[in-house]
């Protein structure tokens, strides 16, 4: 069984993916995002999708990390595919299931009938694999960069030095602030309450988030104390103990990710442009081409 802490702790090691530049990651991030809202093609999606799961091996992640991973990605996939299949409003529409016809009585005239739509399932399906691809990707990158390369990163990135401390901040928080929780949610059964009934639903949220936002406001003054103690703003520009340096390496990743990303862009961007008859080059037919099928 994980722990809270295991949800943002990131794993040392030496594996190649640990040693690739923060900038570096993030950079991928970046280009993971604009190609998964360029892309409609599910195939094409599910492509990308498991393409930062490879690197899980790779980076020889802990066993948590696989079930969070696991968790994380099968709830979003799953809500996001069944949301759609019930709730599709586009058409046409295609019914492969009814779960409540629209004569059924009281319900059938409250919904207005209850149906599982094939387009919808597909649309799901590739919003599912949108946010699958990114969650994948961030916790790869938060488990395997730790805060203080993060924090170097970000900074020279030209990143203000206040957000990118909030940022990493709050990435270490996290884990501490669910530990909280579910230790609050723990006291109350042991003293004979569940809050996880849903008649108890109300007063157990109450009696969890009072205690938990208190710790944390107390928390925040002690860490604001801590850090201006220690001249958080004493000069405008800070030195770092240790650089970052881009390698061979680095260099080869993100040019493969942001030519990638670019090309994917500028091609739907074109085939936009065409499909909606605002601009036609007839050189570019065949960009046309494969901007319909992506």
């Amino acid at each position: 069984m994980f722990k809270a802490r295991d949800i943002a702790e990131p794993d040392t090691g030496g594996t190649i993916i640990h040693n690739i530049d923060p900038r570096t990651k993030v950079a991928i991030l970046c280009a993971m995002s604009l190609m998964v809202v360029s892309l409609d093609n599910e195939k094409i999606l599910f492509c990308l999708f498991i393409i930062p799961l490879f690197a899980y091996p790779a980076a020889r992640l802990s066993g948590n990390k696989y079930w969070i991973a696991f968790i994380f990605i099968a709830l979003g996939l799953w809500g996001t595919i069944f949301s759609q299949a019930l709730f599709y409003r586009e058409w046409p529409r295609t019914i492969v299931l009814t779960l409540i016809p629209q004569d059924f009585p009281v319900l059938g005239n409250i919904t207005g009938g209850l149906y599982v739509y094939k387009e919808g399932f597909f649309y799901g399906l590739i919003q599912g694999l949108r946010f699958s691809a990114m969650t994948a990707s961030g916790l790869l990158l938060c488990w395997t960069t730790p805060p203080q390369k993060m924090l170097l990163g970000l900074v020279k990135l030209k990143i203000p030095y206040g957000i990118a401390f909030m940022v990493v901040t709050a990435l270490r928080f996290l884990p501490i602030l669910l530990a909280e929780i579910f230790t609050v949610i723990e006291v109350q059964r042991l003293r004979g309450f569940n809050p996880l009934k849903i008649k108890n639903l109300f007063k157990g949220l109450m009696n969890t988030m009072l205690p938990v936002l208190a710790n944390s406001v107390r928390r925040a003054g002690v860490l604001a104390a801590s850090v201006e103690s220690r001249g958080f703003r004493a000069y405008p520009d800070r030195t770092y103990l240790k650089d970052l340096r881009y390698n061979p390496v680095d260099f080869g990743i993100m040019a493969v990710f942001l030519t990638a990303s670019t090309g994917i862009a500028a091609i739907k961007i074109f085939y936009g442009l065409y499909a909606g008859e605002i601009l036609y080059i007839s050189a570019l037919r065949w960009v046309y081409e494969i901007g319909r099928y992506l």
